[in-house]
């Protein structure tokens, strides 16, 4: 049978899961997809498991390639985007696990409908040793109406990763972007890159093509939980890329061009600049309280809620709504 979609796996130093990952690939109740894991110049033994693993367990047509230095997420997605020749792709993380029904449903959903050119689904978090725990992601428009909505009144569309797309309308959109980020020490281009693909996809709301979400876990995301993650200046880097689509997003809807990111940063006022620190230092308490709560760091948990609540109420309010009113 004619393989009709690739699942790429961009894989860096990611010895401890990538076994457990390719096991739940390999566990797939379609088996009709093609496999690329694409080593972005790891330095564990990372590529080594892989190898060892698709040779002892040939359950699909795979490809392994090998970069010789490290060039980063949206560089290798961009690579992928275009080395793969299948109509449809998916991205699958290293770490992360697959329900066994994952790609049928993703795959029937897809079909389903001439317009659809993405279909993603819901997560539910699972720790470093594997273990659930609460929460997760339930992002994304459940039906048309939701999209086209959303689309028409310039809102950012919400997919998690591992979203089953159409190869064409991605390239149309211009791929994974990774210029025009300056020559910063964070590489911008790597944080929220499928937003910012899945924004520039949702422009093709004017033909009626939709992006939609099947509400239903169909993965698992690992979260850390053993640090307190990531560092105040990268996730206030995070939160400026985003801004950076959004305002790209409004641009599109106005009928202008876009903007490169450095253009987008030199044209905060200080009154925004002095905003946006208040709401991300809000983000930046609310994430370290999540791993206090794994913890069982109940005290420095409240503190860090009451410090997230008092810089900016409103993101508590969104976070509960995306990330603990639905759990299975």
């Amino acid at each position: 049978m004619l393989r009709y979609t690739t699942v790429v796996i961009c894989l860096y130093n990611a010895e401890n899961f990538i076994e457990e990952t390719l096991v739940s690939l390999s566990n797939q109740t379609l088996k009709d997809f093609k496999l690329l894991v694409i080593d972005d110049c790891s330095s564990d033994k990372s590529l080594l498991n892989v190898k060892e693993f698709l040779k002892a367990n040939p359950f699909m047509e795979s490809e392994i390639i090998e970069f010789s230095e490290n060039k980063g997420t949206a560089f290798i997605r961009n690579y992928a985007l275009h080395k793969v020749t299948t109509p449809l792709m998916l991205f699958f993380d290293a770490d992360d696990i697959a329900k066994p029904n994952l790609l049928e449903k993703l795959y029937n959903k897809i079909n389903s409908n001439e317009s659809y050119i993405a279909v993603s689904c819901y997560s539910n978090y699972i720790d470093s040793n594997s273990n659930k725990i609460k929460g997760g992601q339930y992002i994304g428009p459940k039906n048309e109406k939701s999209f086209l909505e959303k689309a028409m009144q310039g809102k950012l569309i919400f997919m998690l990763p591992p979203t089953l797309f159409k190869r064409e309308y991605a390239i149309k959109a211009g791929g994974y972007r990774v210029k025009g980020f300056g020559n910063e020490k964070i590489r911008y281009q790597d944080l929220s890159e499928d937003l910012d693909l899945w924004s520039r996809m949702s422009d093709f709301y004017v033909d009626n093509k939709i992006m939609i979400t099947v509400p239903e876990v169909l993965f698992y995301y690992r979260k850390n939980t053993n640090t307190l993650s990531a560092s105040k200046d990268s996730l206030f880097a995070m939160q400026d890329k985003i801004r950076y689509i959004k305002f790209n997003l409004k641009r599109r809807r106005a009928g202008l061009l876009d903007v490169d990111f450095t253009e987008f940063i030199s044209t905060l006022t200080v009154k925004e600049k002095k905003r946006n620190y208040y709401k991300d230092t809000s983000a930046y308490y609310y994430r370290k309280a999540g791993f206090l709560f794994v913890n069982k760091s109940y005290l420095r948990f409240v503190y860090y809620m009451v410090c997230s609540m008092l810089y900016n109420p409103s993101y508590i309010v969104d976070k509960i709504k995306s990330n603990f009113l639905k759990n299975d």
